[in-house]
């Protein structure tokens, strides 16, 4: 008499813990059990991964092998990768404009550099006047959570400041204080707040 493979879709598949995005494509151990015995893999079964690179729901196929036949899945999860894993490069040194300064932000997995708005969105704050600032990246995609960076605003050089010409004052025996027009560009700059005369 013969004896026949039995069906793969009676078999159980222990559940597979979440897995956490690593950019490379996740193979978790697969258990297999026929009733409480643990089968063996190559022997009595194979293993396929599908979707199991990218956060989401991955699959896993066994396909019966020896005394086993057909096929059964499974599905487990791939969760996203804390933010505060990654690495910010070192921000420059950003010199006063009298605008928000929103350099760029290069961050790292590892030694992948990831992609702005695909892997990550910035913000940026106190990032007007001299001092320190901060940028803050926010996970997205593969990645979750946040993770800040400083960098440091530094005064602009008044030798690059214009200042209006001053008329010509006359003499009266006093000493002689005229008002002096200071600009940054086309914008007129504030005595003691931005400048002090002597």
């Amino acid at each position: 008499f013969a004896i026949v493979a039995k069906a793969a879709s009676t078999l159980s598949i222990d559940a597979i813990a979440n897995q956490t995005y690593t950019g490379s494509a996740l193979t978790p151990t697969v258990v297999v059990r026929d009733g409480s015995t643990t089968l063996t893999l190559t022997t009595d079964y194979t293993v396929n991964y599908t979707n199991n690179t990218n956060v989401g729901t991955a699959t896993v196929t066994i396909t019966g092998a020896g005394n086993y036949t057909g096929i059964k899945a499974q599905t487990f999860l791939i969760v996203a990768k804390a933010a505060s894993t990654l690495s910010i490069d070192a921000i420059a040194n950003q010199t006063y404009t009298g605008s928000a300064l929103t350099p760029t932000v290069v961050v790292k997995d590892g030694s992948t550099t990831l992609i702005l708005n695909t892997d990550y969105t910035v913000g940026y704050s106190n990032n007007t006047n001299v001092g320190t600032a901060t940028a803050t990246i926010t996970g997205v995609g593969n990645y979750t959570g946040t993770k800040a960076q400083n960098f440091t605003i530094v005064a602009k050089a008044a030798s690059t400041l214009s200042i209006d010409a001053i008329a010509s004052q006359t003499y009266t025996g006093a000493a002689i204080s005229p008002t002096v027009v200071v600009k940054d560009g086309a914008t007129t700059l504030t005595l003691t707040t931005d400048y002090t005369v002597n």
